[in-house]
């Protein structure tokens, strides 16, 4: 089989909401533009399924709707996770750009009668969240990037980034379907791969019905590792609430809408929790809940009968968009919310920035830059940012920065070593041996017994020892897992980019010596917040023999 070969301005790797955004910006502003995603752009990403909601001010005449207001929430709900620099340029300043991107699309924010819908929720001070119905986004994204001239690489899984004198230029992978291997030689390139989902086990058993988007492994963050890029924020874990066994998106929808968590007593208890009560932030909606359950007060329901019904019938609708199954999972319990309790639990844990403003992954500048020439990084795979909102705008600031990268480069890009390309493709196709025999699912089944029990929402010095001895062992098998085919030979990377984020997750949880952010980042050995010492981000970077963490102190 011929290797295929191609050239480009811009590489955007991950096909997602950042990164279509960021390729139709990047065809703007003249660039040729190459996509390279594990699935088809239409249907790829957390959004794929649809969406129901995005956060914005709109700098009406109300004191909470302003870029000041927003700024401010942020230092105070994010303090020691977020730049605010980096904040500005890469949320506020393209705001405006990428509400007009929904209307570019036809995909509008507004309601039929040219309204927004709002509502509040996470400790916000103002109904930030625009609910809408973004079931069909993803499609028509996909289809605004086809139409502007992008060469889209569907299904094709992407290895490692290719670097040349410390200059990335490009990247190499091949096609889940047909094993084609490609290489792509680029001037600027964008990683947008989303977070890191699988990591732990899911209270449903299922692995894949996860809460976010099962695709989304950690590979553009261990990539852009190995190629030498820093990441930040990595140490925090992300929960929330869902139904019981069922990962389904849309606690923002039914708090927002005034929805109440009761214990098995009948009784409201959130103010246990935090002063703010239901609107507090979502970690504190985890706390609450698995503090009533340690407490024997179980079970835990989610209340709406008080709605009115023509917001319940508003709730019911929107929460379709963000998950198909969530109708089929009230139809088959035989739930009607409005007579009904809905019982709940927290979801399986995921590696993220630890609340709606503050995200995790690759560490980017004010310009989506890494460390690493060339590279530039956006969406839930970079370090500030988080959501449907700042994948929007953060990918149209990483197209745009790549851009003006890629066009005043300082000659013709480099070419990618011959000696990296045989690497990679030798390291990639390696489980398809003959004389490997371990399933990729028995693997990372071991993988996320080790991060529940030693990353879960408790830790402790002893534990996260104890997981890295666990990984250790873990890593003898690793040449082992076998792919029978190429779809398998996708997931045997998925499960080892996930080994990699776990090892930098344990490093920077390690070092950090104090609790944040609640069970975001919960140390038993040092259980409170320590400003004075550990007000900023732990960046971890690889030095070939191992992952080196440094404090990064942040001013507020």
């Amino acid at each position: 089989m011929i290797d295929q070969k191609i050239r480009t301005d811009v590489l955007i790797i991950g096909g997602g909401v950042c990164g279509l955004n960021a390729a139709i910006t990047a065809r703007e502003a003249g660039q040729s533009v190459t996509i390279m995603e594990k699935a088809v752009v239409e249907r790829s990403g957390h959004i794929a399924g649809g969406v129901d909601h995005f956060l914005a001010y709109l700098n009406t005449d109300k004191a909470w709707d302003t870029r000041e207001a927003y700024l401010q929430f942020t230092a105070t709900s994010a303090k020691g996770a977020t730049n605010l620099k980096v904040v500005e340029n890469v949320y506020c300043d393209e705001l405006e750009a990428a509400i007009q991107r929904f209307e570019d699309i036809k995909c509008t924010l507004k309601q039929p009668d040219g309204t927004y819908f709002r509502t509040q929720s996470y400790g916000q001070p103002g109904p930030w969240w625009i609910n809408f119905n973004g079931k069909k986004m993803k499609p028509l994204l996909g289809k605004y990037a086809r139409k502007s001239g992008c060469n889209i690489l569907d299904r094709v899984v992407v290895g490692d980034l290719l670097v040349n004198d410390g200059q990335v230029c490009g990247a190499a992978g091949f096609n889940i379907r047909t094993g084609e291997f490609y290489v792509v030689q680029a001037k600027a390139v964008v990683v947008s791969t989303g977070g890191t989902n699988r990591l732990y086990q899911n209270p449903s058993g299922l692995s894949f019905s996860c809460w976010m988007c099962p695709a989304n492994t950690g590979d553009g963050e261990a990539m852009a590792l190995r190629a030498g890029a820093e990441l930040a924020n990595v140490e925090y874990l992300r929960m929330t609430v869902v139904p019981r066994a069922f990962s389904a998106a849309g606690l923002n929808a039914l708090v927002g809408m005034g929805a109440k968590l009761v214990n098995g007593k009948g009784e409201e208890f959130m103010e246990r929790y935090d002063t703010m009560g239901m609107n507090g932030p979502r970690y504190k909606l985890v706390e609450g809940v698995l503090g009533e359950l340690k407490a024997h007060r179980g079970p835990v329901y989610m209340d709406c009968r008080h709605l009115e019904p023509k917001a319940l019938k508003h709730l019911v609708t929107t929460l379709a968009y963000d998950k198909d199954t969530l109708p089929d999972y009230f139809e088959q319990k035989g739930l009607d919310l409005s007579r009904d309790l809905m019982e709940i639990s927290t979801s399986e844990g995921m590696q993220g920035g630890p609340n709606e403003v503050c995200g995790s992954g690759v560490k980017i500048d004010h310009n989506c830059a890494t460390n690493v020439r060339g590279l530039f990084a956006g969406g839930n795979s970079a370090d500030q940012c988080r959501s449907l909102h700042m994948a929007v705008t953060s990918g149209l600031h990483a197209g745009r920065c790549a851009s003006e990268y890629s066009k005043h480069f300082n000659g013709s890009s480099p070419s990618p070593s011959e000696k990296q390309i045989k690497s990679v493709k030798q390291r990639l196709f390696a489980p398809m041996n003959e004389s490997r025999d371990l399933d990729w699912r028995e693997f990372e089944d071991v993988l996320q017994k080790v991060l529940t029990e030693g990353m879960g929402p408790v830790r402790s010095k002893w534990s996260m020892e104890k997981a890295w001895q666990n990984l250790d062992l873990l890593d003898q098998w690793k040449n082992k897992v076998k792919a029978k085919n190429f779809h398998d030979l996708c997931r045997t990377q998925e499960v080892y980019n996930m080994m990699t984020v776990a090892r930098c997750m344990i490093t920077a949880a390690g070092y950090r010596k104090e609790s944040r952010f609640g069970l975001c980042h919960n140390r038993l050995d040092y259980p409170e917040p320590d400003d004075a010492n550990w007000l900023g981000q732990i960046a971890v970077r690889d030095e070939g023999d191992r992952i080196v963490p440094v404090f990064v102190p942040l001013n507020y």
